[in-house]
């Protein structure tokens, strides 16, 4: 257990017997997820803090009015609930359901906050995964303007992700993009076709699927 515990990304750079003074005066949840299983649903009040031991899980984000949604694979060592346990927001900005067997290790928000008051290095390791999410969607917003329609569902579909790698779903109609983007609908059926020509999109009923979004990117 120290072992992987000095590989979670807020528990870097602890000592072993910070580690071990940890695990003999701190609740720490272990628990495991069956295919299927909701860790946390959207919107609902962020209470513990959830770090993905191994397994994956699919985090599905809802437009406010529930109208379309994203869908993304979250991975081993990632945090859920981090950037909502404190501040004005703290309900989950995501549903998250396990796509295979996931072990997850949860820390009450009292826990956690007792170990940021004790243990500096993870605040700061808090601090920098906050950090970096914080300057990827900043990057977003200062790109140079989109040449062509293809460009501009490219950034509308950059815009919504939480990292811009790996599987993505958009579970979203044609009409509902061309709203967003000002365009008719079958310029937007055009453009989406020619991305699916090139390999980096599969076009599904109300639905488009990005298999690999750092591929879409590159275009």
């Amino acid at each position: 257990m120290f072992t992987m515990l000095l590989t979670l990304p807020l528990f870097q750079g602890l000592s072993y017997d910070d580690v071990t003074r940890i695990v003999e005066s701190t609740r720490l949840d272990f628990s495991t997820l069956t295919e299927g299983a909701i860790l946390c649903r959207q919107d609902e009040p962020c209470t513990d803090l959830h770090i993905i031991i191994d397994g994956r899980l699919k985090a599905r984000t809802a437009s406010a009015d529930r109208s379309w949604a994203v869908e993304e694979e979250v991975t081993e060592r990632s945090i859920v609930g981090l950037d909502v346990l404190y501040g004005r927001r703290r309900t989950h900005a995501s549903t998250f359901t396990a796509l295979t067997t996931t072990r997850i290790l949860s820390i009450d928000k009292r826990t956690m906050g007792a170990l940021f008051r004790y243990f500096e290095v993870m605040q700061i390791n808090a601090f920098n995964v906050l950090t970096s999410q914080i300057a990827t969607r900043d990057r977003v917003m200062w790109l140079p303007p989109a040449d062509s329609l293809e460009q501009r569902l490219t950034r509308f579909m950059l815009s919504h992700v939480s990292r811009p790698a790996g599987r993505k779903r958009f579970d979203i109609s044609m009409a509902l993009l061309g709203r967003y983007l000002g365009e008719d609908q079958r310029r937007i059926s055009k453009a989406l076709h020619n991305m699916m020509a090139d390999g980096l999109v599969n076009l599904q009923r109300r639905a488009v699927e990005v298999p690999a979004f750092e591929k879409l990117l590159l275009r």
